[in-house]
């Protein structure tokens, strides 16, 4: 099932909230992916496009937070640490498995829960983060309307 945007999860800054639209389309490729047989091998390109805008993104973020002088800035930085760390790791095992004879198309893939493993990675990154930690910066972000359109 896609992850689709919702109001809700608004920050209050134009630039972060498209960020996180595009990497939900990211996201929404992988799975698509994962879901079909002849597209998986498109999964380690974008992998390495989700950690590069990944890391792009959280280098914004607490960019902004620095600014307007977020309280939650080096919780937020750490959790970003975590998610970061965790992307690096599925993604070293994107490339081991693409690196086999087989590669990505080997049916130990989804087998062994790999997919299960990026999806759940996407959810509890949406749910967790975005929409509990990244929304918290709403009323902070509401009182610099002019420095974050």
């Amino acid at each position: 099932m896609p992850i689709l945007w919702r109001p809700q999860l608004t920050t209050g800054s134009e630039r972060l909230d498209q960020d996180h639209k595009y990497l939900f389309c990211i996201f929404n490729c992988i799975e698509l992916a994962l879901s079909s047989p002849d597209q998986i091998r498109h999964i380690p390109l974008f992998f390495e496009q989700l950690i590069d805008y990944t890391d792009e993104h959280f280098s914004r973020e607490e960019q902004v937070q620095l600014q307007i002088g977020y309280h939650g800035y080096m919780e937020h930085k750490m959790e970003h640490q975590r998610l970061l760390e965790r992307l690096k790791n599925l993604n070293d095992d994107i490339k081991k498995i693409a690196a086999t004879d087989e590669g990505i198309n080997h049916p130990d893939v989804l087998a062994a829960g790999f997919d299960k493993d990026i999806l759940n990675l996407a959810r509890s990154w949406i749910i967790g983060h975005v929409a509990k930690m990244d929304t918290g910066m709403l009323p902070y972000l509401k009182q610099h309307p002019a420095m974050f359109p």
